[in-house]
């Protein structure tokens, strides 16, 4: 009896035909199934994204649609306290003039030349009798300074009071329990 052959790196194994197209099955079904799970995969993590988008766009919605609501609602409230009070036709006719007058001087393009010198002489009279802003701001200064420099001397004096009474007390009240020790000494 001849033994057969050992396979070596130089001669291939001896497989049967039926065994190489077995394999080749499996290897394509395995390489398919690998493709299901990545494609299953990524469908999985596109709709994540889409639902995590959809909830940051419905989270905007609800917070448009609070404001809208809230903007809503003081409309109404407002609408409602002006149906409630009368409308002061005065007001608003004096307004609209005030606007007309302020819209006329913006657009034109007259300037004053010349100072009305009766209102200048008004103007100078009123700052000398009704304001003396120089002879008083002088006064007021030195007043101020004065109040400050007080002020600062009666902190010192109030920091070296407190600082001295509590000397004192500390003072007094080891005194007091010298005299109590010394006196439980002569007892005992």
């Amino acid at each position: 009896m001849e033994t057969p052959p050992t396979p070596s790196s130089s001669t291939p194994p001896n497989f049967e035909a039926g065994d190489d197209m077995d394999d080749i099955q499996r290897l394509l079904q395995l390489e398919a199934m690998h493709r299901f799970q990545e494609d299953s995969r990524n469908v999985k993590r596109q709709v994540e994204e889409q639902v995590r988008l959809w909830l940051d766009a419905k989270c905007d919605y609800q917070r448009e649609f609070g404001r809208l609501a809230r903007l809503l609602k003081c409309a109404a409230l407002q609408t409602a306290v002006d149906a409630q009070r009368p409308p002061d036709v005065e007001s608003i006719a004096q307004a609209a003039k005030d606007i007309a007058s302020l819209r006329s001087k913006l657009n034109s393009d007259l300037r004053p030349t010349c100072l009305d010198s009766k209102e200048l002489e008004q103007c100078q009279e009123q700052l000398n009798t009704a304001h003396k802003p120089r002879s008083n701001l002088c006064r007021q200064q030195r007043v101020f300074a004065q109040n400050q420099e007080a002020l600062k001397d009666l902190s010192t004096a109030v920091d070296g009071l407190e600082n001295g009474l509590e000397v004192g007390i500390m003072q007094g009240m080891d005194r007091l329990v010298d005299d109590l020790l010394s006196t439980r000494k002569t007892n005992i």
